[in-house]
């Protein structure tokens, strides 16, 4: 993560000694990241913007393969608070993976802020802050699909 890092996400939390400056600093590189992603979005597949658009936030990773080449991740978004995604399973397929990003321990994670970026390997970078790690796909497509509404 470039703008959104832990150690700032840690520092806007209660107690941490220093939450107003974090989130001072927080908001901060929230306008700067807007502005760098206005820049940016016309680059980037409509999938990426899609998801940067609605955001997976507080989404739950349930599933997360790597084969081949191709990326899958399932995330369950009953606690999403805003967004298109909220409620619904939605499977992440990034196609073209460059690398191999750390998936294995992925499962039960919380999904907190994505950033996207460009990319000289890929067509885009997707890094995405989760609880307790983070996870950086550099890939040449993105699809997303989703199911129905959960039920609880």
């Amino acid at each position: 993560m470039v703008f959104f890092t832990r150690e700032l996400y840690l520092g806007t939390q209660p107690k941490s000694g220093w939450e107003r400056r974090a989130v001072h600093e927080w908001e901060r590189r929230a306008d700067i990241y807007a502005r760098y992603y206005k820049v940016i979005a016309p680059m980037l597949p409509a999938s990426v913007r899609r998801l940067c658009n609605e955001g997976l936030h507080d989404g739950v990773v349930q599933k997360a393969s790597l084969k081949d080449g191709e990326l899958v991740l399932a995330v369950d978004t009953t606690n999403n608070p805003v967004g298109g995604f909220r409620g619904r399973q939605v499977w992440l397929t990034f196609r073209g993976v460059r690398g191999r990003p750390a998936v294995a321990r992925l499962v039960g994670q919380w999904w907190l802020y994505e950033e996207a970026h460009q990319c000289s390997r890929a067509r885009f970078s997707l890094q995405v802050l989760l609880t307790p790690t983070e996870l950086a796909v550099e890939a040449d497509e993105l699809v997303i699909t989703m199911t129905s509404r959960i039920r609880a």
